[in-house]
């Protein structure tokens, strides 16, 4: 993809992420937050369905040639995989429902299976990402944008991004291999897509997933993460990459800020 028309599209999409946000942070603030179970016993709410009525009108009204696969809903034809785009209207829904604030709205832009452009807002707490390839990742807060990067990795300790509504027993694993390693391991429980911003932005080292996770919860992460200068890896080193299905899962993966750190020693027991 051309670099103007890149930016053309980040610029669109920003305004729409800003507006399904707006929505969500509406619906956030009233008094009543009502929800249901999916299929797969996950929860959905009024927001997840309203913020994805405005992303996917929005981009599609972008450029109607790529199409968009949701959380919510997918198109109804089989489309160029070349190019879609990847999003998750409300990603930390559980984060939403217990009112911590650490929710977000994610859009990722994927050609050829790598995801070149990621935005994440998150409204709740004011602190809004995105991130394109050769063009540098961002952080926005209010009306101030600076650029993020992540940090080199020291040898003595390292800051560790954790989910926030839960620790599971494979971060506990994963926690006790850190401690192997570094003198010093700091957990920073989070919510959503706002672990790996904490990698791209430098106050988290590293973040790892040991467990299922979908497509759509993890390529703007990645889009963000990547053009700050960090790696979203599978636990063989492989970048992760994605297609135009709504079953595919993540395989493992970590991510990290240093690229040159010999992460994968941490994962040596699992290969």
């Amino acid at each position: 993809m051309k670099e103007s028309q890149l930016i053309e599209l980040i610029d669109g999409a920003l305004e729409l992420a800003d507006q399904a946000s707006q929505k969500v942070l509406e619906i956030y603030n009233s008094a009543d937050l009502k929800f249901e179970s999916k299929k797969d016993g996950s929860p959905v709410t009024e927001a997840d369905i309203a913020s994805h009525q405005i992303l996917n009108k929005g981009l599609c009204k972008l450029d109607n040639k790529i199409p968009v696969l949701s959380e919510e809903g997918n198109v109804n034809f089989m489309p160029d995989e070349n190019l879609f785009w990847l999003i998750d209207p409300l990603d930390g829904t559980k984060e939403f429902i217990n009112r911590n604030g650490e929710f977000t709205v994610n859009i990722a832009l994927v050609e050829m299976g790598f995801p070149i452009l990621g935005i994440v807002f998150s409204p709740a707490v004011d602190e809004n990402f995105f991130g394109s390839i050769n063009l540098g990742a961002f952080k926005v807060s209010g009306t101030e944008r600076e650029r993020i990067l992540p940090r080199k990795q020291v040898e003595d300790k390292c800051s560790v991004a954790l989910s926030k509504s839960h620790k599971s027993k494979d971060d506990e694993w994963f926690i006790n291999q850190c401690k192997k390693r570094f003198n010093v391991v700091h957990e920073l429980p989070t919510g959503s897509s706002l672990k790996l911003c904490k990698v791209a932005e430098g106050k988290a080292d590293i973040y790892s997933r040991l467990g299922p996770t979908y497509q759509w919860d993890i390529a703007a992460g990645q889009a963000i993460v990547e053009a700050a200068g960090g790696i979203v890896n599978d636990l063989h080193g492989n970048p992760l990459t994605y297609k135009f299905n709504s079953k595919i899962k993540n395989p493992h993966f970590f991510c990290a800020g240093d690229k040159n750190f010999p992460w994968l020693e941490l994962f040596r027991e699992l290969n």
